[in-house]
């Protein structure tokens, strides 16, 4: 069996899951066209310092890039996850032009993912729901 359709077998089954990480039990849940899957490559590591304006106050973000192939059925090429503070979190999207999907996570959870891109298969995927939706994570096989 192609590896990259098993993926999205895989993600399919999952969206059972996501009812409860949202805390959504009881309520149906139905998946929208235009998710994208994005099976990762390679994973660039950035720390930056910078000033988001002139009237501003400096700042730090911790990212990571990643590069990789769209599963069958999606497009993206791309991915960035930012790590910030709770309060900075944002719903995850995906940029058509840039090809992107782009995922804010709360820094707390950095070591994991850390120890998550030890694994051998890396996927980062963002969903769309009824209701308003959006789910996105990073999927990872060990």
């Amino acid at each position: 069996m192609n590896r990259t359709i098993a993926v999205e077998e895989e993600i399919d089954r999952q969206i059972d899951h996501i009812r409860d990480v949202m805390q959504l039990s009881g309520q149906p849940v139905k998946a929208l066209p235009g998710r994208q899957i994005l099976q990762i490559r390679n994973a660039r590591y950035h720390m930056a310092g910078y000033l988001p304006n002139a009237s501003g106050r400096p700042t730090s973000q911790g990212f990571i890039v990643f590069q990789g192939e769209p599963t069958p059925n999606s497009q993206a090429t791309g991915g960035v996850m930012r790590f910030v503070p709770d309060e900075e979190l944002k719903v995850p999207k995906y940029d058509p032009a840039t090809r992107t999907i782009q995922l804010w996570i709360d820094w707390i959870y950095l070591p994991m993912v850390l120890e998550q891109l030890k694994h051998r298969r890396h996927y980062l995927w963002v969903g769309f729901f009824d209701n308003g939706h959006t789910y996105g994570d990073l999927h990872t096989d060990p």
